[in-house]
């Protein structure tokens, strides 16, 4: 603890010194920053670390600078953000943890130098060395390194697992760090945490040793296992030619370069993500679409890159454009379409992935499955799915019209699962569901004498659909892998492609040219949301069905919720503990969870229709708040007026309406408003159960758009309208009902 106090009234004494020295908030005027090569100039200030590998790249490739030698990261990140220095030069991935608490300052994307973070001990421990080696090479192959990089060094889950000590150890060894590099090695609670803590208390296991922690100063640390007086330096050690000299190291055991931490208003507009290969993706965080095979595909091919989650390609997009991924994984045929409807990104040329397209079938499903193979075998020989193919993933969009075909037999129903994001394989095309993999789908059904009936669903719940028989066939660009062969059954393949990887083009995301203001792009962007393609009936429809939905969650659930509160407040303990039970049970589960257990287990063997589900679900949820309110607001009218009313001969029921139920209304209806509009927003979440709501639709339109901030603007003004008139209509009652807000009228008075 004393170490921490001094270390904070040391920052607290540089930032006093920065602050009063006129740095802090001031415009930085100074030359904008293009390359790092560019502060190869007397005119720029780097400052180093002392000691480290950056201070020998920088004194060697940036010679005509001036350079600052510091003490301490913390030193150095100041010295930047406070405009004393131009740049700082240290490791990447120390340098991202800073600027992921800084927001004013940013990484240059060019390195400067490799760097290699190594253990180090003193020249007479060999053996030892080698066994640590041999740890290292270990937690590489099993993929621990690359799940404690994307908790410590991509700050996913900066907590410390709970790692056993060895039961018997052979050996006591000790361990020096240094306790002031976050997030290496650092204090937190009074303990010490960090990788290199993890990394050592995983080596420990592995020794089978005792380790007993050292925290020292860092040039003397470097001493210290150069002398022997340590056993083992784990503490972000660079491996430096001088350092070589002194002791030995390890393999590396995290991987890293250098580069320059700068002001973020001092870096030039953004060029292009400078990603030209595969490889260049490690370490940085790479878009994935939750629920697809993305992420196994880039655990293994990129097992450095950091998986960020997304429901769609449109948000993707938008994240690549704006710089807060360097690229997102998607199938080739898709990304041909992502770049046909957006400028500035393109596709690495090398896929990561060379992968068969099929149908997916529930288990039960088998004579299903030969059904479609034969089809699709016929189709292949004939040509006819050759020109499916080259009409869907063609550049000519007049040519992409589905062919009428009768789709509605004697032979029973095909219940087809899809997602309508996934164009040219599914998407909405004036209104109804378009692309490859629903005309295939339409001609098998036609042959097969079946009706086709398709479902639109959020792309996580496609699986899970088949797996509990709501679907009887799923269709959206789906891969075949062995982990889902061992959950669903998969048709011969209709199209070989793979995963691409999209990212920002070397010139950048150019400024629209066609719109000349923010005027103009507006009524661009206007059209293409609501009239293009008709798209305003889509939204129109997703609208009424939040309306529906909400409204009559709100009447069950409210009636649901008054029973709940008499059992609630009834004196029997077969009424009462059951709706506690209730109470709590629904309070503690999330709305989007219920709504999955309804309608793929309870409701998963009926053809039960998605918006009764997501009503029951919803007056479920909202029963059990209800009952709460209406509770209290019972329990706050006056005990001494039941009596008085009971004693002048009203029954139970007259003193519930007359008395209980209008005192309790005016304490209920302030909060059953604010619980009524958050149930409104919630709806939000019945994509998850294929039902198109507002926001659904709002996800379809940007699959189709790639417009990632009007379609979203104008849904959450969608949304404040209708709270707002709902709102004011509650509140309307809720001044009925209070004598104290309603205008009186007294009867047989005659105002001149």
């Amino acid at each position: 603890m004393k170490k921490n106090s001094t270390k904070n009234a040391i920052v607290f004494a540089l930032w006093l010194f920065f602050v009063l020295s006129g740095c802090s908030g001031k415009p930085d005027s100074r030359p904008v920053l293009n390359s790092p090569a560019q502060m190869n100039a007397p005119e720029y200030t780097i400052g180093v670390p002392q000691g480290t590998a950056a201070m020998s790249v920088v004194e060697k490739n940036f010679p005509n600078c001036k350079i600052e030698y510091h003490a301490s990261i913390h030193d150095g990140y100041l010295a930047v953000k406070y405009g004393k220095i131009d740049a700082f030069a240290f490791d990447r991935h120390a340098l991202e943890y800073v600027v992921a608490h800084n927001p004013d300052l940013a990484l240059m994307d060019e390195k400067i130098g490799e760097e290699s973070i190594v253990v180090g001990a003193a020249p007479a421990r060999t053996d030892l060395i080698k066994k640590v080696n041999a740890f290292i090479k270990s937690y590489r192959a099993d993929g621990t390194y690359a799940d404690m990089y994307n908790r410590w060094l991509m700050r996913k889950n900066l907590k410390m697992p709970g790692l056993p000590e060895p039961e018997h150890p052979a050996m006591t060894l000790t361990i020096g760090t240094d306790g002031r590099n976050e997030p290496m090695n650092y204090y937190a609670d009074g303990q010490l945490t960090g990788f290199d803590i993890e990394f050592a208390k995983r080596l420990a296991l592995f020794l089978n040793a005792k380790f007993i922690y050292k925290t020292i100063e860092f040039p003397a640390i470097v001493t210290a296992a150069a002398t022997g007086k340590i056993d083992l330096l784990i503490a972000n050690l660079n491996a430096t030619p001088e350092r070589r000299k002194m002791m030995l190291f390890s393999d590396t055991y995290v991987d890293s370069e250098v580069c320059f931490l700068v002001r973020k208003n001092r870096l030039s507009p953004r060029t292009g993500s400078g990603i030209t290969d595969v490889a260049q993706l490690a370490g940085k965080k790479v878009g994935i679409v939750t629920g697809s095979t993305y992420d196994n595909v880039l655990k293994s091919r990129v097992p450095g890159a950091v998986p960020e989650y997304f429901n769609n390609f449109s948000d993707q997009t938008e994240a690549v454009k704006t710089g807060k991924i360097a690229g997102f994984l998607v199938d080739e045929p898709m990304a041909r379409d992502i770049m046909n409807h957006t400028s500035g990104l393109v596709c690495l040329k090398e896929l990561l992935t060379s992968d068969g397209y099929a149908f997916a079938f529930p288990k039960n499903q088998a004579r299903l499955q030969k059904e479609v193979n034969a089809a699709l075998k016929e189709m292949r020989h004939s040509g006819a799915l050759q020109e499916i193919e080259a009409r869907w993933f063609g550049g000519d969009e007049s040519a992409k019209v589905l062919p009428d075909l009768r789709t509605e037999g004697q032979n029973g129903v095909i219940r087809l699962a899809t997602n309508s994001g996934m164009a040219p394989f599914a998407y909405m095309k004036h209104g109804k569901l378009a692309g490859y993999d629903i005309e295939i789908a339409r001609v098998i059904a036609s042959k097969l004498g079946r009706t086709l009936e398709i479902v639109d669903m959020d792309i996580a719940a496609i699986i899970p659909s088949l797996i509990t028989g709501k679907s009887d066939m799923a269709a959206c660009g789906i891969t075949i892998t062995e982990e889902r062969a061992q959950s669903v059954l998969f048709s011969i393949p209709n199209y070989k492609g793979g995963i691409a990887v999209m990212v920002v083009a070397g010139d950048g995301v150019p400024e629209s040219a066609d719109g000349g203001g923010l005027w103009p792009g507006l009524i661009r962007s206007f059209k293409r949301t609501f009239l293009v393609e008709d798209r305003y009936k889509l939204v129109w429809q997703g609208l009424w069905v939040t309306i529906v939905i909400t409204i009559f969650s709100a009447i069950f659930g409210t009636v649901l919720g008054f029973a709940i509160c008499l059992m609630r407040r009834a004196k029997t303990r077969w009424a009462n503990i059951p709706a506690k039970i209730f109470i709590r049970a629904i309070q503690g589960t999330p709305i989007v969870v219920l709504l999955m257990i309804l309608y793929y287990v309870i409701f998963g063997s009926l053809d039960i229709n998605a918006i009764l589900v997501a009503v029951i679900g919803f007056s479920i949820n909202f029963a059990a708040y209800v009952s709460e309110m209406m509770r209290t607001g019972i329990d706050a009218v006056d005990k001494g007026q039941h009596e008085a009313a009971y004693a002048i001969g009203f029954s139970r029921f007259q003193v519930f309406e007359k008395i209980t139920f209008p005192q309790a209304a005016r304490h209920v209806l302030p909060v059953f408003k604010g619980e009524f509009i958050s149930m409104l927003k919630m709806t939000s979440v019945v994509g998850y159960i294929a039902i198109q709501d507002l926001t659904k639709i709002s996800d379809i339109i940007r699959s189709r758009t790639y417009e990632a901030f009007f379609p979203l603007i104008a849904t959450a003004l969608i949304y404040f309208v209708i709270a707002y008139a709902m709102a004011w209509l509650l509140s309307r009652v809720e001044i009925r009902v209070d004598p104290k807000r309603r205008k009186r009228v007294v009867k047989g008075v005659v105002h001149p």
